[in-house]
């Protein structure tokens, strides 16, 4: 995720300072490479005149373009090294290397980038980041190791930072009975959308399907997740979830760590919802009855879920500074959700809309996961049903194998053997979804290459029993087997993705809600202010490293509401 794709063609690049403060670092990166001499056994990548200062100026400006250097690079070796600035970074792909990346070692740590995240996202200040960065001790039960001696670690399990954090994530985020919960309550809430927006039954309607849910599915997931009180506090869901897209849209600028004079906009944006956050924090705070029932509700108005509840409380406990609590709110509980889900959940809509045999293949699956709710008598989605339908995975997951594009980041604490060669204290693995997940040789299959959607790419057919009958039948069966370590959208080991568990369901809901109760009739491409465009939806290249990537055109559909 270290990444910053067309760095010069972003907006705060105009100011003849920032250009000035970019050609400075480049001919300075250019000198220093030109002249250095750098001793390490592992390939160095290739490409330009001076490739040791271009392949990180090229990473640095078209991360597409770095991507097929790095692709053509890849057919002699599985691991090369580049540099950005002066930053040694060791390329790597293959399965076994993925398993060695991913594999809880002393040798390897994933805390660069998250305190990257915190730095740059949070906006936490000096004082918090010295705190959040000095507890080494890991996020499993038993503490890291320290120091080549590997001395055993001894420490109160109740000071462990982030120990306590990934406590909590397991137990509200990641349990089937806490995700059971999350995707009830955004069901709930996601129907109750759907009626407010379209009341009619049997009438058509023109949408345009990312404006619709970039609104309707994220406040319905941050309602579910945090409750009402945030977007209460905030002039309404309106204007929360405009400034969290405003700030989605600057994400990549701010991770990068740029000056602030030159990207002064990007920080004004997520200053603001970072203090919207914490605005809501200590309102909440000030009146939720901790000794009430609430306090043990499946969802309450206040917090939310659980999880809601206990990542406030952790924050607090913790001792972050209000700013740093308000930027890690915003990231966990706000932007790592919805910056990942809505864009999964419109590609999927896409492409469903635009291939109607695929479209009433998933609309029959699904129709045998609609049960009745006997506390209300509602027809309800059960959950885990939808989870086992062959096809909707296969869509979900062939989704996330072409729209997620992260570059994997560790640092290497101490040296480390990988590919017979050894990695050099203080340089950074990365590994890059783009190229796992679209690599011929694993994906392809005969008429269906990997850079293309294929709806049943990941089905394949079982023998299996007709119930009638007693006869042999083939039946369709999800399965990534043998793949595993080559997709990995949600990153890997101890550090994947806390949310994961809900985000899959609320996109399979979500879908599954929408295929099931309105019929689509495809319009036409628009651009992102509803204009007509001359062509379909691509992967916005400018969100290149930032986990899921938004369409960078909409679709407009009529619709019509079934039931």
């Amino acid at each position: 995720m270290l990444s910053l794709p067309f760095f010069l063609s972003q907006p705060w690049l105009t100011s003849p300072f920032a250009l000035a403060g970019v050609s400075a670092f480049l001919a300075a990166t250019m000198v220093y490479f030109a002249v250095a001499v750098h001793r390490d056994s592992v390939p160095a990548l290739g490409g330009g005149i001076f490739p040791l200062a271009t392949n990180g100026y090229l990473y640095l400006v078209n991360q597409q373009s770095f991507i097929y250097r790095l692709r053509h690079a890849f057919r002699s070796t599985n691991i090369t090294r580049f540099y950005v600035g002066a930053m040694k970074v060791y390329a790597i792909t293959g399965a076994h290397n993925m398993q060695a990346m991913f594999r809880t070692s002393a040798s390897i740590s994933s805390d660069i980038f998250i305190m990257l995240v915190i730095e740059h996202l949070w906006g936490a200040p000096a004082d918090d980041l010295k705190m959040l960065g000095a507890d080494k001790t890991g996020r499993l039960k038993t503490p890291i190791q320290e120091g080549s001696k590997k001395t055993p670690v001894v420490m109160d399990e109740n000071k462990r930072i982030w120990y306590g954090f990934h406590k909590i994530v397991h137990e509200y985020l990641a349990q089937t009975a806490a995700t059971n919960a999350l995707a009830a309550s955004f069901q709930r809430l996601f129907a109750q959308k759907l009626g407010e927006r379209f009341p009619v039954v049997g009438e058509w309607t023109d949408v345009r399907v990312f404006e619709f849910l970039k609104r309707d599915m994220a406040e319905s997931a941050i309602v579910s997740l945090l409750g009402t009180r945030i977007l209460e506090v905030n002039g309404g869901g309106d204007e929360f979830i405009r400034l969290f897209w405003e700030m989605d849209a600057v994400l990549i600028s701010l991770l990068w760590g740029l000056p602030h004079w030159m990207i002064r906009s990007a920080v004004a944006k997520r200053d603001a919802l970072n203090a919207a956050c914490t605005r809501y924090l200590e309102a909440a705070w000030a009146e939720f009855d901790w000794d009430g029932p609430e306090a043990h509700a499946d969802w309450e108005p206040v917090f939310g879920s659980p999880f809601g509840r206990h990542f406030a409380k952790w924050i607090k406990e913790v001792g972050l500074s209000p700013k740093a609590m308000g930027g890690a709110l915003a990231g966990v509980g706000v932007g790592g959700q919805n910056a990942n889900t809505v864009p999964i959940a419109t590609w999927c809509i896409m492409e469903l809309a635009k291939d109607p045999a695929t479209f009433h293949a998933i609309r029959d699956e699904v129709s045998t996961t609609w049960v009745t709710d006997t506390a209300t008598d509602k027809r309800i989605i059960d959950a885990q049903k939808l989870l086992a339908l062959p096809l909707l995975q296969s869509v979900y997951s062939e989704t996330m194998r072409l729209h997620v594009s992260i570059n994997i980041t560790r640092e290497v604490v101490d040296p480390i053997m990988m590919e017979g060669y050894q990695l050099q204290k203080g340089g950074v693995i990365q590994a890059s979804t783009e190229i796992a997940h679209l690599d011929e040789r694993v994906w392809a299959v005969e008429g269906h290459p990997a850079s293309e959607f294929w709806a049943a790419r990941h089905v394949q057919y079982v023998d299996g029993t007709d119930e009638a009958t007693g006869k042999t039948i083939q039946v369709p069966q999800f399965s990534i087997a043998g793949k595993t370590n080559n997709f990995f959208p949600f990153g890997g080991g101890v550090t994947m993705c806390p949310g994961r568990h809900f985000a899959k369901q609320e996109i399979m809901v979500a879908v599954a809600m929408l295929v099931s109760r309105f019929d689509f009739e495809f319009v036409e491409w628009t651009n992102m202010d509803g204009t007509r465009s001359d062509r379909p939806a691509r992967n916005n290249e400018k969100y290149s490293g930032a986990a899921s990537v938004p369409p960078d055109r909409d679709l407009r559909l009529r619709w019509k509401r079934l039931w």
